[in-house]
């Protein structure tokens, strides 16, 4: 039977193969643009990048069966990550941290919860369509952390409102329905919780709710 390490290492080999079709389609497309005025040419591009997109929540899934779990400084960790967002080329949009004082050491995977957090603050920007300010605001409460990521992008379309974790539903055009999925994925496996507010004509919340200790 294959183990946690033989799945991950098997999707590794499934996504190279596939970033190398999809560089190898892209470069034929450079040296003979006419090749995307041909029949199925976006639906085969379109197939690629569904294929990497599920080879991505598969491999989260298994990274979820083998977390590195670690004790994390939640104001240092949340300064990198802000430190990430703001280098990531969003030239109009940006987001403002602010992290409660005193919180005390938590245990997670930080890897898959930065992954996460990246995910949910991505969606924001989209949503804002690359525009404005979103905030991150971290608490703890109850033995939980809390890290909440508040958009101003008008709110959740209501028909997709019990379907939002779902993989492969998705209101933006292009969009693989697949990042709150993963992360929904990624905050179960530590026995956390990931919930939304909708506020129409305003925006939405995502909240992450993490225990303090992995049992």
């Amino acid at each position: 039977m294959l183990n946690n390490e033989d799945y991950l290492a098997i999707f590794h080999e499934i996504k190279n193969s596939i970033t190398l079709i999809n560089g190898s389609l892209q470069l034929v497309a450079k040296k003979h643009p006419e090749v995307c005025g041909f029949d199925y040419w976006d639906e085969t591009i379109s197939e690629i990048d569904f294929l990497k997109n599920m080879v991505t929540l598969l491999s989260s899934i298994r990274l979820c069966d083998c977390k590195n779990l670690e004790s994390v400084d939640v104001p240092s960790y949340m300064q990198s990550i802000s430190h990430t967002l703001a280098a990531s080329g969003w030239e109009d949009f940006t987001c403002e941290l602010s992290v409660e004082k005193n919180i005390p050491p938590i245990q997670f995977d930080a890897q898959l919860i930065r992954q996460a957090i990246i995910n949910i603050v991505k969606n924001a920007c989209e949503a804002m369509h690359g525009h404005g300010v979103a905030a991150i605001h971290v608490t703890y409460a109850d033995g939980y952390l809390h890290i909440a990521v508040t958009d101003h992008g008008g709110g959740l379309d209501p028909a997709l409102s019990e379907s939002v974790f779902q993989p492969f539903i998705t209101s933006k055009t292009g969009g693989s329905g697949l990042g709150l999925a993963i992360t929904m994925q990624i905050i179960e496996c530590h026995h956390g919780t990931l919930v939304y507010t909708s506020r129409p004509g305003d925006g939405c919340t995502f909240t992450i709710s993490l225990p303090a200790t992995q049992n």
